[in-house]
């Protein structure tokens, strides 16, 4: 064929100057390429080039090409465009661009970019890269530095181009015939095609092999111009790579399920959740950038709305609704985002979720956010929640909504406070107080109404609940003429600060009167005329204040006072889990008792590896999440800590109200599930006078033994160990105390010997006080000895049986207890010689088979994730950590244990703190930074108590760069710490104390005011941390944006600017003249 094609009708090459289109000839047409015109380069260099490019890329579309007879091919005449037109107009296009993504490099002159990629006339973060023998743009992130391909992974893309790895190009699946065909040679010599021929029949071939490579005889999927790879698409080749990915393999099973059961909400849902699995999977350990997130979420958006096809159902319809409201808004514009949730919420009114999500967008939302309007929504819904409670016919449907309630309210409370209006907040809480706890008994059901006697009370300006010589309410409607309001209070007056700068000055007098603040005043109080927020009036808080009918308020009184306890503050005292499963992952709701949830922030302070050894794990953070128990609730020297030390922490008008309002819960109200709480809080923060309110409790209390229990702690903590016995036998000589309760003051007197190192005591004391109770007159446990044989099995054989009993009954909470003793039990008793042991360590490797055991049979049951498990968990740790730090122990032994405990609860803090006690710090392989990773900081696990760790680590272990990264991660959109104002103020304190991060303090601020645009301490900092940072006009601008919002301001920064700058003046003057006359 090609020698009839020589000696047939010899091919015309086309002359630039005289080339002439033939319009009757359009068999191009058929060929497969679009007619167009292209301009012709005229550098000869270039047209040298382009039989080479026909050449190289024949092979990918000449298939169809090869069925048009080679003489008509030959006959296809090409454009020639006269020499001095430098471009021509294209209205077709060419569809090969399309096809193989780029221009013909041979049809393109030869250019250099000036500047490395940038373009001209925007910011670096354009940019034009390099990738293979194309050309790409970019547009880099904020935080990226530098080239995009060498920012550590930051994307999909940079990840795929990779040096180690090729982009896949899916090829054809061959036919039979090409399969059978496919490893035939042929010996027939090709001659070569020449210059001026089109397209020869070899290189129409269908992709065939390629002799001329360097490297020999080429390979299937290699003869490729391209840096490209190509696969085939067969099934059988993708199931066979995904059989070791399991992340795959689930992407796979999820896609059949929802094409098999489409009418399925559930499989759909796993299908979305299943994308953030990927998406991680992307990011890997850094925080997934905005671009990755509306990825993703585009990507849910499209399933959800396949799902919402398949369902009618007016249920599953709602549900997937939310969550498409849920990802639109990391997606929509703020219009649209505002008209689908005005939508969605007349559509379901009474969706709680979707309630939630809307305000929670309104709060976060600079745009958006107005102090007014935010407020309006919270008393609406409280007013609409409240009236519906009695249209409600179980008891089960009113504690729920009266849950809904109590959250709403102190969502209300904390947004006041954080927005400077801590009185109208503090004062919510004292009223509603008393309108649920201490009414009279005698008062008229009236529905959600406020009772006209309560405002008579309330604006009669007597002490109220928290202030001294309170009385209440009941008192006040039985007797009005004896109660009397308080004397005036006087405020200390202000010292003056020393410094010339009137804005760090008016930060200081803004700080100090808001510190001053926290509780209403009254008419006749120093200052309350000058502000009218200082006095909180019925009309101002009417409309916000809780009153439940009286049948609810014995259930929903320990949410109520876990809420307060929250709305202060302070981690929550009853551990109610329908309050506590909403709180542990609201970063609306988690705060530190100060503004910064961290000890030190100017710099990290890494231990040697010797000091590492002897130091003792952190026992307290700022943000922490456990179980709550005596042994935690009460401070120990040796054991974690439930409670911080918050006096010197806020301010000494909001610590006195606290603790004047828990010890008028306990004794005057009579609360007495809070009176451990309590004691607790008053013993860390008053000690020297826990003794006397130990005796007032327990003398109203006396069959509490958590007041025992912690009692005895106190006194073993005062060096009174003597005192501590004498209080457990007071409570073992109780008339009425229970088998379990028995088993619980065992177990603290044997750890009261244990602490000292005696185990044989110790396990006498737990035999003794297992077996049956002493007699009345033998109360006072006798010095201990050492436990016979007899005793040992005895108490063995019952600790067995009760907790068999109990577990197989459903009692979880006495199982647990018996599981404790037992454990404790075998580990002063038995002599498995498993692990090595001193002379005051016990067999860890028994205890260990025991607590396995008790903890698999709670997983068979499904309990794997109950409080009672995490309690018998902690428990569990503490032993490790008395037997790892009394002698010699194996790491890998507690970090197994403690590996497997994380896997039940991964924000325990004791069991993270515990885990990254003995680790190497220095080590290549940082088993804490990969279970925070891996495991911990998953979007499934991850808390603020987690995230608050994990930067706390890197504060003591890393550097500027890791701890930076830390807050990242914890404070990304998708984070449920996006908008935590704790952290975003450590964040801002963080980068301004780090010389090589100050630059970026300023950014970080103002992300944090975009994220909190309802706290007014974010805003703060301008003029106190980065006053110095910020000009006056950015200053100028940062106070109109909190007075635009409505947030609370004490003292007019314009006013006292110049009114300081003109006393400076004066000063100076003054200053001067002296100096002269000197």
């Amino acid at each position: 064929m090609s020698s009839s094609h020589e000696t047939g009708k010899k091919s015309t090459v086309p002359k630039f100057a005289s080339f002439k289109p033939k319009a009757q000839d359009t068999s191009i047409d058929k060929s497969g390429r679009a007619e167009h015109d292209i301009a012709q380069p005229s550098d000869a260099h270039v047209h040298r080039r382009i039989p080479v490019e026909i050449n190289a890329t024949a092979p990918r579309h000449s298939s169809r090409v090869s069925r048009i007879p080679q003489q008509q091919q030959h006959q296809h005449p090409e454009r020639k465009l006269d020499g001095d037109v430098l471009y021509c107009l294209d209205k077709r296009g060419d569809a090969l661009i399309i096809r193989y993504g780029s221009n013909d490099r041979g049809r393109i002159p030869e250019y250099r970019r000036i500047g490395a990629g940038r373009i001209l006339g925007v910011d670096g973060f354009m940019k034009i890269e390099k990738l293979g023998s194309r050309e790409e743009f970019f547009i880099r992130n904020y935080h990226e530095s530098g080239s995009l391909l060498s920012s550590d992974k930051k994307s999909l893309l940079a990840r795929g181009i990779r040096p180690d790895s090729q982009p896949i190009r899916i090829r054809r699946r061959l036919s039979e015939a090409d399969a059978a065909t496919g490893d035939y040679l042929s010996f027939k010599t090709s001659k070569k095609r020449k210059r001026d021929d089109g397209v020869s029949e070899e290189s129409s071939s269908d992709e065939g092999p390629s002799y001329r490579s360097i490297y020999g005889k080429s390979k299937r999927h290699e003869h490729s111009d391209s840096d490209e790879e190509y696969a085939d698409d067969s099934s059988e080749d993708i199931s066979h790579r995904s059989k070791s990915d399991p992340i795959a393999i689930r992407s796979i099973e999820l896609s059949r399920k929802v094409r098999q059961h489409p009418e399925d909400i559930e499989f759909w849902f796993e299908l979305v959740d299943h994308q953030d699995t990927l998406l991680d999977l992307q990011s890997g350990a850094r925080a997934p950038t905005a671009a990755e997130v509306k990825s993703f979420a585009d990507i849910k958006l499209s399933l959800l709305e396949q799902a919402l096809s398949h369902n009618t159902s007016d249920r599953h319809r709602e549900r997937l609704n939310l969550k498409i409201i849920e990802e639109g808004l990391k997606v929509w514009e703020l219009k649209v985002a505002l008209k689908k949730l005005a939508e969605m919420m007349q559509k379901y009114p009474d969706s709680f979720e979707l309630w939630k999500l809307y305000m929670s967008f309104l709060q976060t939302t600079l745009s958006a956010y107005r102090y007014d309007e935010v407020k309006r929504l919270y008393t609406d819904k409280l007013q609409s929640l409240g009236k519906n409670i009695f249209s409600l016919s179980t008891p089960a449907d009113q504690i729920e909504c009266s849950e809904q309630i109590i959250y709403v309210f102190l969502r209300l409370t904390r947004f006041l406070a954080d927005a400077g209006f801590a009185e109208l907040a503090s004062a919510a809480w004292q009223a509603s107080l008393e309108l649920n706890l201490a009414r009279p008994p005698t008062l008229p059901e009236i529905g959600w109404e406020i009772p006209p006697s309560f405002q008579d009370y309330w604006e009669s300006e007597v002490p109220r609940l928290g202030e001294d010589d309170w009385r209440g309410w009941s008192a006040f409607a039985a007797d009005v003429a004896n109660q009397e309001p308080p004397d005036p209070r006087v405020s200390n007056p202000l010292i003056p600060p020393n410094t010339r700068d009137g804005y760090k000055a008016w930060h200081t007098a803004e700080h100090y009167r808001s510190q001053n603040a926290i509780t209403p005043a009254r008419t006749l109080d120093e200052g309350a005329e000058d502000d009218p927020f200082r006095v909180v009036m019925f009309s101002d808080f009417q409309d916000i204040l809780l009153y439940f009918p009286t049948e609810l308020v014995s259930h929903l009184r320990p949410q109520l006072l876990d809420a307060f306890l929250i709305f202060c503050r302070l981690p929550p005292s009853l551990q109610n889990s329908n309050i506590l499963n909403v709180v542990a992952k609201d970063s609306f709701l988690v705060c530190s008792t100060q503004d910064v949830p961290f000890k030190h922030l100017s710099r990290n302070s890494v231990d040697s590896s010797e000091e590492q050894q002897t130091k003792p794990p952190e026992f307290s953070f700022e943000v922490q999440q456990m179980s709550l128990t005596p042994e935690v609730l009460f401070p120990s020297k040796q054991w974690f800590g439930y409670l911080g030390q918050v006096r010197d922490k806020i301010p000494p008008d909001n610590y006195r109200w606290v603790a004047t309002t828990l010890k008028q819960l306990t004794r005057g109200i009579g609360c007495g599930g809070l009176s451990p709480y309590a004691l607790a809080f008053e013993s860390i923060n008053q000690p020297g006078n826990e003794k006397k309110s130990a005796k007032a409790l327990l003398k109203q209390y006396p069959f509490d033994v958590d007041l025992y229990l912690g009692y005895s702690i106190l006194e073993r903590e005062r060096g009174n160990k003597a005192a501590a016995r004498n209080v457990l036998s007071a409570a073992l000589g109780l008339p009425s105390i229970s088998a379990r309760d028995r088993v619980r003051l065992g177990i603290g007197a044997a750890w009261l010997e244990l602490i000292d190192g005696d185990l044989s005591k110790a396990s006498l004391q737990l035999c003794r006080l297992v077996e049956e109770g002493p007699k009345s007159d033998t109360t006072q446990i006798p010095e201990p000895t050492e436990a016979s044989p007899s005793q040992i099995l005895k108490a063995k054989q019952i600790l067995v049986t009760n907790r068999d009993y109990t577990i197989s009954s459903g009692d979880i909470v006495q199982a647990v207890i018996y599981a404790e003793g037992l454990v404790l039990l075998e580990y002063l008793t038995q002599q498995s010689e498993a692990e090595t042991s001193s002379r005051k360590q016990g067999d860890i490797s028994s205890a260990i088979s025991r607590i396995t055991q008790f903890s698999e049979d709670l997983v068979t049951r499904d309990l794997q994730y109950s409080p009672s498990h995490e309690r018998f968990l902690q428990s569990s740790a503490r032993l490790l950590y008395y037997h790892a730090s009394h002698g010699s122990f194996r790491p890998g032994l507690l970090r197994e244990q403690l590996t497997q405990y994380l896997s039940y609860f991964p924000s325990n803090t004791i069991f993270l703190s515990l885990f990254a006690w003995r680790e190497e710090r220095l080590s290549i392989n940082d088993r804490v930074r990969s279970l925070l990773q891996d495991h911990v900081l998953t979007r499934a696990n991850e808390s603020p108590s987690s995230h608050v760790f994990a930067i706390s680590y890197e504060l003591l272990t890393g550097n500027a760069h890791s701890t930076r990264a830390a807050f990242e991660r914890a404070l990304s959109a998708s984070s449920v710490c996006a908008h935590h104002v704790g952290l975003w103020i450590a964040y801002i304190r963080f980068c301004h104390a780090r010389k090589e991060l100050r630059a970026k303090a300023k950014p970080v601020f103002y992300r944090a005011i975009q994220a909190c645009p309802w706290a007014k301490g974010v805003f703060m900092e301008a003029f106190g941390t980065l006053v110095r940072e910020m000009d006056s006009a950015e200053l100028k601008s940062v106070y109109s944006t909190m007075c635009e919002k409505g947030l609370r301001i004490h003292v007019d920064m314009d006013e006292f600017v110049d009114k300081w700058r003109k006393e400076q003046k004066g000063v100076d003057r003054e200053r001067g003249s002296k100096s002269r006359k000197r």
